[in-house]
């Protein structure tokens, strides 16, 4: 069977897929050396690792087809050497050897890859070629292979840009450029990114009487369509650069192509993810305007090298400041999200990696736009708990997100935050606060974390239990009572554990309800921690005598605190919380038997309907109308007490005025 050339082309990208993962896969490229079967004009051979043998079958094959030829990091072994970062040094084995028994049959070569390769000598090898494209990336001691570069006249590509300047030195470097400018008529893409050739000229390295910013390439006969300046100490940053597109650091333009250029150049890439960062964070001299494509382009990057932890430091520290000014869409938010959490997957050990993907999953909407990855970001951020509990920034923002993460979401959402140990993880983090006397935002917000985690949501409330959570409060609550908000956070964690039927009897201890007791008066700021307290009690009251029988507070006296402190509140005291549901509260209106639990329950609707009746209106109104109607038989029961029946009647008149403003009719 003979295959068309794109079929080919595409089943040898397939198997390249394949030896890039296993070395060993690279000789299932023998079929390929039947070229009238399967045809080839681009030779790709990226990191393979090849005997001799297959090398020269392929390219004896192919050789009167083969256009392009990448060798970039190939191994050859031949006679057992290993042609790969090291070579014999007799002549007959060396790299020019080599390479000119594998050029000599490809008459139509014209790209040629040698990306990597060491010990190029002066690169004669490439003389019987008319290539238009020459790469020559990382290949170090370039200078001694000037002298064969300018002979390919043809040339219109020339890449001799390094990783590290280490290697990209040349001796005299202007005369090296004026050659090779001089020389190479037709050249339209040069890059020398981290080398000396963009030098200023010397008294021994001068190539004539000529000034000009890049001395070099004042000989060029026009202008370059591309120069790749980056890390050429402030060559980029000249005012006269005769290339229509530059790579470099000196303005947003050239980062952005440097980007373009280098993504697949490790090496090269981090230092311009780091020129980004620079960029990003401090501005220039010139409006920065390109941030979407900047965005995407270090996106790329940090897809494209995910174990490179150097790498992903840099680009999430620049993707940082670039976010902030880009009005992403879903798709865009949902890829930076996606980027975050592999970057911090893979590299959990380092801290400031971890901290930088923390601090820019700070910028969403939390939990609306992580929703599609909820549980991934839930167990990372437990296990950053883990690993870098010393760090208290990360502390501090990874507190921040699990309780962001613990709002406005469904109990199924909440339960499996909890089952992956983030409310063990959050104790842990006060218990250590707690041991060093310590009351800070993370304390107050893992506390917070807490009372949002069990809200509603029975399961949270046990496991919170079953890791003594009631023991670190209370000693929380003696070493730092004082401190309002929390305190506040707490007692809206006690009001969770109180509403949930069979967990309620853990409450019944006579130095918890002490603690409640005393905070009924506690109303100097605002009344949340005196509602709260006087919730948690309401329902316990509400459970009868019986279940206050171990105790030495007495269940009445307790009921009566609860109403005295609730005729001291304001009713139109406008409070910071959200209610769900009103079950909890409905729960306690028809119980007779507890007068203040139904006193607590009934305030709390008729100051809702007061401050807030748009939303609570809705629910009620649906309850009354529906099948609860206790509100109104509070209104007419002789058993109810005369405080009683003048809130219940307080929130009909709330229900009918709002019903009343919308239909303009009566509703009772």
């Amino acid at each position: 069977m003979h295959l068309p050339l794109p079929i080919s082309h595409s089943l040898f990208n397939k198997k390249k897929e394949e030896w890039q993962r296993s070395p060993v896969a690279s000789e299932a490229l023998r079929p390929w050396c039947d070229s009238s079967r399967l045809p080839l004009s681009h030779l790709d051979l990226t990191g393979a690792d090849l005997t001799d043998t297959l090398l020269a079958d392929l390219l004896e094959a192919h050789q009167t087809a083969i256009t392009q030829l990448d060798l970039t990091n190939v191994k050859v072994c031949a006679s057992h050497y290993l042609y790969h970062l090291r070579f014999p040094e007799d002549e007959e084995n060396s790299p020019n050897d080599l390479l000119r028994r594998v050029f000599e049959p490809l008459n139509d070569l014209r790209t040629l890859d040698l990306s990597y390769w060491n010990r190029m000598e002066d690169l004669r090898c490439v003389h019987p070629l008319h290539l238009t494209t020459l790469i020559l990336f990382d290949v170090p001691d370039l200078y001694r292979t000037i002298d064969s570069v300018i002979t390919m006249t043809e040339l219109r590509f020339l890449d001799l840009s390094q990783s590290s300047r280490e290697t990209g030195l040349y001796p005299r470097p202007v005369t090296a450029l004026h050659k090779i400018v001089t020389h190479l008529k037709h050249l339209t893409c040069l890059d020398i990114s981290s080398t000396n050739l963009a030098a200023q000229p010397s008294p021994k390295d001068w190539p004539g009487n000529v000034r000009s910013d890049i001395v070099g390439l004042r000989f060029l006969s026009k202008p370059l369509y591309f120069i790749g300046l980056f890390n050429c100490e402030n060559a980029s940053h000249f005012g006269e650069i005769p290339a229509k597109h530059i790579s470099g650091d000196a303005n947003e333009d050239q980062v952005i192509m440097a980007l373009q250029m280098y993504k697949d150049r490790a090496g090269l890439l981090q230092s311009v993810l780091n020129e980004s960062y620079q960029l990003y964070r401090f501005g220039n001299s010139n409006p920065l305007v390109r941030h979407t494509e900047a965005l995407h382009l270090v996106l790329t990057a940090m897809q494209n090298h995910l174990e490179d932890s150097t790498l992903q430091i840099a680009g999430s520290a620049s993707l940082f400041y670039i976010i902030r000014k880009v009005s992403m869409n879903r798709d865009t938010k949902k890829r930076v999200v996606s980027a975050l959490l592999s970057g911090m997957e893979t590299h959990m050990e380092e801290q400031v990696m971890v901290r930088n993907c923390c601090l820019s999953l700070c910028q969403f909407e939390i939990p609306q736009e992580i929703l599609f990855d909820y549980s991934r970001l839930a167990i990372l951020l437990v296990t950053v708990l883990q690993h870098h509990n010393a760090d208290n920034l990360t502390q501090r923002i990874v507190v921040f997100l699990l309780n962001s993460m613990a709002c406005h979401v469904e109990g199924d959402q909440k339960v499996q935050v909890g089952s992956f140990g983030a409310i063990e993880m959050i104790l842990d983090q006060i218990r250590r606060k707690l041991g060093t006397n310590v009351c800070d935002d993370v304390m107050e917000v893992g506390w917070s974390f807490l009372w949002n985690i069990t809200d509603e949501t029975p399961v949270n409330c046990e496991r919170f239990l079953k890791a003594d959570g009631l023991l670190l409060f209370h000693k929380c609550f003696d070493a730092f009572r004082n401190e309002r908000e929390l305190v506040r956070n707490m007692m809206g964690l006690i009001g969770n554990i109180a509403e949930v039927d069979s967990l309620r009897s853990q409450l019944m201890n006579d130095d918890y309800v002490k603690i409640f007791s005393a905070l009924l008066d506690l109303v100097e700021d605002s009344i949340e921690i005196s509602y709260n307290s006087a919730g948690v009690l309401a329902h316990m009251v509400s459970d009868g005598e019986d279940a206050w029988r171990n105790l030495t507070i007495k269940r009445e006296q307790v009921m009566a605190s609860i109403v005295k402190a609730t005729e001291t509140w304001r009713l139109d005291t406008r409070r910071f919380i959200n209610y769900r549901s009103f079950r909890p509260i409905l729960r306690l209106l028809p119980l007779w038997h507890a007068y203040a639990s139904q006193h607590w329950a009934v305030w709390a609707l008729a100051n809702l309907t007061t401050t807030d009746e748009s939303p609570y209106c809705v629910a009620l109104y649906y309850y009354v109308r529906t099948w609860d109607l206790t509100v109104l038989h509070l209104v007419y029961d002789v058993r109810t007490t005369e405080p009683v029946r003048r809130l219940a009647l307080m929130v009909l008149s709330n229900i009918e005025n709002w019903v009343c403003a919308l239909q303009n009719c009566s509703f009772f």
